[in-house]
């Protein structure tokens, strides 16, 4: 998995390429928030960001703030800062960073965040995976469902031998579209005997 680095201090962010690559990650280092914010545009790859909070350009927060804006998914970003305290956590999260690192750093520490992040984000593209197979198959569901001969009385629906069958699916289809409906010869003379 690549790893986005957006640090302006040469000496940190050298420490942590040699850490990342050291641990089998990829590594794509930045000197600031506008330069990764610039890579982010065209690397669809990347997804873990390592910001510090305080750089030129963009800092690590309006940073974070543009790619959950951007809705850049799955994207899990920890911010690595000196800066300690309640309020400045407090601060990170709410512009949305996953996790919080203070520098100086414990490289086992860092490790095993970074750990957290790829079962994150592998967690979350899987979701989406299935989120999309899932939705593919409702729209098929869907138009095969103004294919399928249904009796509008009764529910059933007409095979290809011709036999009705009652259907029941494990979950709603109802997607605004109208099926083709007919009438089964059961519920037919039902109905004629009526008038």
């Amino acid at each position: 998995m690549k790893i986005l680095i957006a640090d302006d201090d040469p000496i940190i962010r050298q420490v942590l390429m040699n850490l990342l690559s050291k641990w089998g990650y990829g590594v794509v280092p930045t000197t600031n928030g506008a330069e990764a914010w610039e890579v982010l545009q065209h690397d669809t790859e990347l997804r873990i960001g390592l910001f510090d909070w305080f750089m030129p350009e963009i800092n690590g927060m309006e940073l974070t703030r543009r790619i959950r804006e951007a809705n850049i998914t799955p994207f899990y970003i920890i911010l690595c800062t000196a800066r300690g305290g309640k309020d400045s956590l407090l601060d990170a999260f709410e512009a949305g960073v996953d996790d919080f690192v203070s520098k100086p750093f414990d490289k086992e520490v860092l490790q095993a965040r970074l750990k957290v992040g790829v079962r994150s984000v592998e967690l979350q593209s899987y979701l989406i995976q299935r989120i999309s197979t899932a939705e593919a198959g409702l729209q098929s569901i869907a138009q095969l469902k103004n294919f399928i001969p249904i009796c509008s009385v009764c529910g059933r629906a007409k095979d290809l031998q011709d036999q009705w069958h009652k259907i029941e699916l494990p979950f709603p289809t109802d997607t605004g579209e109208t099926a083709f409906h007919t009438c089964c010869p059961e519920c037919r003379e039902k109905i004629s005997r009526v008038k």
